[in-house]
């Protein structure tokens, strides 16, 4: 009887695994794909965002000779972190769309709405030239929302339209930050927590439109007081988001600090985690009980707070992406490993020359103080600084690190093959790895046995190719439905095969175990990595990393810089879109060969795929992307001559985006990025806007017709920062001025009130704008304060002492500038005699006096001496000595200081009696500037 149950328990696993193993090939392909933060980053990210789902979606037009023919793909889950956030949603949209042809949503290269949305927003708009444009909402802090939420907007339109795949589900997740750190118990200690994250799931409606829900039960793991949830009206549909709610959850995701605004947003917590006695404010308080109409799903409560941009402690949230796509209950369903795709703007495929160094420390002969540690305030608190930066990947890191992705069966095998590689044994292991038709080593046996491993789980069918063996892999029970062919195809395979992927894994996971446990050069570690790996097939979950083939504009001006321009944007998702087809080619290829032992095979499947991705995603249509995409691939594989279908030869130039190209090139050739210590402050920028101004580059008109900031940057390149800065300090003056209005509203009594600083900012203001000012072509007063104020062209442009005399002179100064460098003025003046150093001798009492004079400038370029230059004059006594006699001639010399705000002048009043109406003065300009930021 006993061996009865045995024999009937053993047919019940072989049948169970026999089930499995069928089933596995008809499953679906999972993928993941986490999006990165990035500010104008974002239209390369979008380009790159919409090519790779553009080709997953239309997987099925490449061909698979060469490497088999695909799954079907299937989404698993979206999250992205700041800009990454506004892609989330892009993406689910886009993959549950049904085709443009039947209604779905436009999908081509020039027009989809991951173009739509990336390519919109505009420096113009973003930062107007008046501080209370009518772009400004009131939750807007230094840039304008306004073309993201109209953006927003069009979106919901087309979300709440029909156009949508039956049956589409996808998880998508955003990453907030609180900005008062939440306080809660964990095991009796009291921890504190900013970084939340806000998960919800896109859905098809039975009507063809898209919907947003999120039902906690569909992720039954260990509660995470991280996750919080957005709330529903009361009449709701269960689980139900409106659409509202996941905009501001997306909207806050991207408020980067200083930036954009942050938010007050209503969210749902769990109720276990949180101290209800402990840690929040009476103002919390008080707004948590005014919102209490909006209900929360069951173990939550309702509660609202202040949220900042999710990039700040996580900005590539790969965890949450893990999360969404295997802790859902229905995950364990589908027995394959999931394929996480990490779009990553700042991993590069070139290499970007060191910048010149000529500090003193970096001769050859640097002197001893050079190894002296200095405690100044700002090297004290560098870590400070670079803690803030570290912050943003820790979560990656922590990721990165955990067991979650060292378990990977196919890398454990290629980590094997390396080990035995490096102990130079050639002897081969054919009976324990028995799919090869020739003698390999033992080292290459086993990394093509993880391959193959790879290639299962992504491919339906399989050309087996030498060195495998399609009869070997038959007998071993792991191919099955082999077509062979008498006549050997191009591709040199000896048959098609199918893989019992699930069976497969068990042999090579029981072989890795036989290799290493024969081998006393492996360690335990790793014989338990293999051991654990075998327990699950979602443990090989990978990872595929993007990187960027080319300079962006978007990593300009600190990754605001494709915002000056729209053909800025564009450029930068036609790159993106490059780097699409880049990645899928490195991932197709590598399925089939290992670029380090076959790279003429892998550069010619590259080659091959690229050509065709090219074709199936569009951009052979249009004319703009496949001049960028020729000299993309020009500039990365010309070398290599290979993708020379794109540009042998080159497409019609388009000159807008050749002076682009080039100039990023001369970027890259001057380190891509300022080094400020070594380089100077953006120095990489004046390299590129200078190239602008060479070749003429014509930004694009703005739609009030009012002169772009761009236009006015590349006017003058040595001098760009002028407009972007008085804007910026404009606009926080105006946020400052606010505050103290929101602060007198808010507490009656003066000693109980916030402060803020408007003082200080307007000091700041005035600095900054002196730092960069630009003269105009004329004005009346070359003042920082705004030409609208009245004021700006009555007050004296510049206060004097004269030191000699004690005079005390007020000067109003027209000026024209002739060129960057050379300024003409009208000075007209009143001096007032007597003051500080009043002689009292009668003979030398003098009486107050008029001046005109027409002076010179020339600019230096340096903020120390900035100017020199004469001005003659002509004097005019109102009485004395006689009528007809108070004119005399005279002229001075002057040097100025700190960008023209200090004023040495030294000269005489009448050239016939020099020695006696000699002077020598010290003035401030600009009166009305300062004036105006400290009166604010």
């Amino acid at each position: 009887m006993y061996r009865i149950f045995i024999t009937l328990l053993a047919m019940l696993l072989l049948l169970g695994g026999f089930n499995s193993a069928l089933s596995a090939a008809d499953l679906q392909r999972r993928f993941s794909i986490a999006i990165s933060g990035g500010a104008s980053k974002g239209a390369y990210e979008a380009g790159l965002n919409w090519g790779l789902l553009k080709l997953m979606q239309d997987i099925s037009k490449i061909e698979h000779n060469l490497i088999g023919e695909s799954r079907t793909l299937e989404a698993a889950s979206f999250t992205g972190a700041s800009a990454g956030g506004i892609n989330t949603v892009l993406s689910g949209l886009t993959w549950c769309s049904l085709p443009e042809a039947e209604g779905g949503l436009d999908n081509s290269i020039d027009n989809n709405i991951f173009r739509d949305v990336w390519l919109v927003p505009d420096v113009n708009r973003l930062l107007p030239p008046t501080a209370d444009s009518i772009y400004y909402r009131d939750d807007d802090a230094l840039l304008a929302r306004y073309d993201l939420l109209q953006a927003s907007n069009k979106l919901r339109e087309r979300w709440n339209q029909q156009g949508f795949r039956v049956g589409c589900s996808v998880p998508l997740g955003v990453t907030v930050t609180r900005v008062v750190p939440e306080e809660f118990e964990v095991g009796g200690i009291a921890v504190q927590n900013q970084r939340l994250f806000i998960p919800f799931v896109a859905r098809t409606r039975d009507d063809g439109t898209l919907g947003f829900y999120f039902d906690p039960s569909d992720y039954p793991a260990i509660p995470n007081p991280a996750r919080i949830l957005l709330p529903a009206e009361p009449d709701a549909s269960p689980h139900f988001i409106d659409d509202q709610r996941i905009e501001e959850a997306v909207m806050i995701s991207s408020a980067y600090p200083g930036a954009f605004g942050r938010r007050h947003l209503q969210y749902c917590r769990q109720s276990g985690f949180t101290e209800t006695n402990q840690g929040e404010s009476d103002t919390e308080q008080k707004q948590q009980q005014a919102v209490t109409k909006l209900v929360c799903p069951d173990g939550y409560e309702l509660a609202e707070a202040e949220f900042a941009d999710g990039g700040l402690f996580d900005n590539l949230p790969l965890g949450l992406a893990r999360q969404l796509a295997e802790q859902h209950i229905h995950a364990a369903e589908n027995v394959l490993p999931v394929t996480y795709i990490y779009l990553d703007p700042n991993r590069l495929r070139y290499d970007v020359p060191p910048p010149a160094d000529t500090r003193t420390c970096a001769s050859d002969n640097p002197p001893e103080a050079c190894q002296l540690m200095d405690f100044s305030f700002f090297t004290e608190h560098e870590l400070l600084l670079g803690a803030l930066g570290t912050a943003r990947k820790y979560e990656l890191y922590r990721e990165l690190t955990s067991e979650y992705w060292s378990l990977n069966l196919a890398q454990l095998s290629y980590e094997l093959a390396d080990k035995l590689a490096a102990t130079g044994n050639q002897q081969g292991c054919d009976k324990v790895v028995p799919f090869f038709s020739t003698d390999i080593s033992c080292a290459g046996a086993v990394r093509r046995a993880g391959a193959l491993l790879e290639l299962g789980y992504s491919r339906t069918t399989l050309p087996i190719t030498p060195p495998y063996s399609a009869k070997r892999l038959r007998k071993a029970g792991i191919a099955y439905d082999c077509e062979f062919s008498d006549q050997k195809p191009t591709t040199g395979s000896e048959a098609v095969c199918k893989i019992r992927v699930v069976r497969y894994r068990e042999r090579l996971a029981n072989s890795l175990l036989d290799i290493t446990g024969n081998n006393e050069q492996i360690t335990e570690d790793f014989r338990q990595r293999i051991h654990k790996a075998r327990l699950s097939m979602h443990y090989d979950r990978l990872l595929r990393v993007t990187d960027r083939g080319a300079p962006i504009t978007g990593t300009l001006l600190s990754d605001f810089g494709a915002f000056l321009d729209f053909k800025f944007r564009e450029y930068d998702y036609y790159v993106g879109v490059y780097d699409a087809v880049i990645a899928a080619t490195q991932t197709l290829c590598g399925l089939k060969f290992f670029e380090q032992f076959q790279q003429q095979e892998y550069m010619q499947c590259q080659n091959d795929f690229a050509e065709q991705i090219y074709h199936a995603i569009g951009i052979s249509n249009n004319p703009r992307s496949r001049y960028v995409f020729a000299r993309l691939a020009q500039w990365e594989f010309g070398k290599h001559n290979t993708l020379r279908f794109a540009y042998e030869p080159l497409p019609k130039e388009d000159t807008d985006m050749r002076i682009i190209f080039d100039g990023l090139i001369k970027t890259l050739e001057a380190g891509e990025r300022s080094e400020a210590d070594k380089q100077g402050l953006f120095f990489t920028e004046n390299t590129f806007f200078l190239h602008l101004n060479n070749e003429g580059f014509t930004p694009t008109p703005t739609e009030d017709g009012s002169t772009p900031l761009l236009a006015q940057i590349i006017a003058d390149p040595t001098n760009w920062p002028s407009e972007l800065t008085r804007r910026a300090t404009t606009r926080f003056v105006y946020l400052e001025q606010q505050a103290e209005e929101i602060f007198t509203a808010r507490e009656q009594d003066p000693a109980l009130r916030e402060s803020s600083y408007t003082t200080v900012m307007g000091m700041t203001a005035f600095s900054l704008q002196s730092a960069t000012y630009n003269y105009p072509d004329f004005a009346f007063a070359p003042s920082t304060s705004p030409e609208n104020w009245p004021w700006r062209n009555i007050i004296p442009y510049e206060v004097a002492i004269d030191l000699t005399g004690s005079d005390l002179i007020f000067t109003w100064q027209p000026t024209w500038s002739l060129s960057s460098k050379d300024l003409l003025s009208i000075r007209a003046s009143f001096g007032f005699t007597g003051g500080i150093v009043e002689s009292g001798d009668e003979k030398f009492e003098r009486e107050n006096y008029g001046a005109l004079g027409l002076g010179y400038s020339r600019r230096t370029g340096t903020a120390g001496i900035s100017s020199w230059g004469i001005t003659p004059t002509w004097y005019h006594r109102w009485n004395e000595p006689a009528i007809g006699n108070q004119d005399t001639a005279g002229g001075h010399v002057h040097v100025s200081f700190f960008k023209d705000r200090l004023r040495l002048g030294l000269g005489v009043r009448d050239v016939n009696e020099a020695s006696d109406t000699w002077f020598f003065t010290i003035g401030l300009t600009d009166l009305p500037g300062l004036t105006y930021w400290l009166t604010r």
